[in-house]
């Protein structure tokens, strides 16, 4: 999954309230596309190989959740240096090599000064179509080894406009052991059709028009179908449960059980108590916080006047000088008429900023399992935790998981500068995934830990 960096109402991608124009969704190119997959180690390890930003790729380990970027050093050759993204000084050399078709087929990795690991694809994976009959969705199908019929799982990707078929790893790891994964650009993204949307209702239907895909496939047992929801999608794939009678069940990634209304009051709080803000005046923000998401929220045609007013109350107060960088800062910085004329270009069109997650959870029977980052800014787990522990205590059959120390995305970091730098993800989070889709779909009958 890919993640940029926390920032104020970022699920909503209202950072860009004043931009002129939305960035276009990103796609590989055909030959970097060749060299996605997932490759399987001599020395037992098991990679996943996806696209990252430009002609780079990105590689993830399965068991360690190390990361890193590969930056291209020649044909089928790529480098990388230490950290998140660097490509010096060079750490690792990566060659990809064809079979005897033509086709990658397999890799060598090395690290400097070290010797060569040589690594072979595994899974298949296929080029699929699919949707409601107004709008095709262009999705990619790993199936595991064998014929089948294979459990598989869903994957519901989050608020980004790239395209999941390119960028998501998720569907590597599960099919590397025995759990097909469906992975599918959202409608206006990537190769698929119609118009990006936030509706968490119109996304929903799309991931039914998923599972009612996978129903068909006679690689897929339709009695095994799961849903794996990441940031935004844990939004949706509870919501696509509650819709279909054929999911088995659902797994949560640093998702919510909030509103996008909450979120951005909470979110927009962290920021200014993490530059000095004193809790009195916190209160004060989140008024003002919660009258901008209602201009918002009604396409800047109604509230002004209670933002105007709280705006007017407050615009002396020394906390006011902390807005920078918040979408509430630029609402006060930003003449009426520029707010009005280019927010609603800007805004995520059909959000659902009082959504009640709590009601789509409270009626849902079917299992679930929450992966929780511990220090998430994006997903703040205090707002989250409270409500599954409610849910637990009334019998819901929902399981947690908290991850430590890791932000959105369970992404290491080290703080410099006051600021998070990510590294890789939490190690043994690929591997809990999927374990836990595995204990759901029937093919193992290890239980996972599961936190109070």
């Amino acid at each position: 999954m890919r993640n940029s960096s926390s920032t104020p109402w970022r699920p909503a991608q209202l950072a860009a309230l004043l931009a002129a124009s939305l960035v276009a969704a990103s796609c590989a190119s055909g030959p970097q596309r060749a060299l996605m997959g997932a490759y399987r180690l001599d020395d037992g390890r098991l990679v996943s190989v996806r696209a990252s930003e430009g002609e780079t790729l990105r590689c993830r380990f399965y068991e360690s959740g190390e990361s890193r970027r590969l930056y291209p050093a020649g044909e089928l050759r790529f480098v990388s240096g230490p950290g998140w993204a660097s490509d010096s000084p060079v750490e690792v050399e990566v060659r990809f090599e064809r079979g005897a078709d033509g086709q990658v087929a397999g890799l060598v990795w090395r690290r400097v000064g070290g010797a060569e690991v040589a690594g072979r694809r595994v899974n298949s994976q296929r080029a699929v179509r699919f949707g409601d009959g107004a709008v095709t969705l262009s999705g990619r199908l790993d199936l595991p080894a064998g014929d089948g019929p294979h459990p598989a799982v869903v994957l519901v990707h989050g608020s980004g406009s790239y395209a999941a078929t390119d960028f998501y790893y998720n569907g590597d790891f599960l099919a590397a052991h025995g759990v097909a994964a469906l992975t599918y650009d959202k409608r206006g993204t990537g190769g698929s059709g119609g118009a990006s949307t936030f509706d968490f209702h119109r996304l929903a239907e799309d991931v039914v028009a998923a599972i009612d895909y996978l129903r068909g496939r006679p690689e897929i047992d339709s009695r095994r179908i799961g849903l794996s929801g990441y940031s935004q999608g844990a939004w949706v794939a509870p919501l696509a449960a509650s819709i279909s009678s054929e999911v088995s069940f659902v797994l949560v990634h640093s998702g919510l059980i909030a509103s996008p209304a909450e979120e951005a009051r909470v979110e927009t709080r962290e920021l200014l108590r993490r530059r000095g803000v004193d809790e009195r005046s916190l209160d004060e923000l989140d008024q003002l916080t919660l009258a901008a998401v209602a201009v918002v929220a009604n396409d800047f045609r109604q509230g002004w006047e209670e933002f105007q007013r709280l705006e007017e109350q407050y615009r002396n107060a020394p906390w006011m000088r902390q807005l920078h960088g918040t979408v509430v800062g630029k609402m006060v910085r930003y003449p009426r008429w520029l707010t009005r004329l280019v927010g609603p270009r800007a805004a995520p069109r059909g959000l659902p900023w009082y959504y009640d997650s709590m009601a789509v959870l409270d009626r849902l029977e079917v299992p679930m399992h929450w992966f929780v980052a511990e220090l998430d800014r994006s997903a703040p787990p205090e707002l989250t935790l409270p409500m599954l522990r409610r849910l637990r205590a009334d019998g819901k059959p929902y399981e947690v998981q908290v991850f430590a120390g890791v932000d959105h995305g369970m992404r290491r970091f080290t703080v410099r500068g006051g600021e998070r730098q990510h590294g890789g993800y939490a190690p043994g989070y690929f591997v809990a995934e999927v374990e836990a889709a595995r204990l759901y779909s029937g093919l193992t009958e290890v239980a996972l830990r599961s936190d109070p």
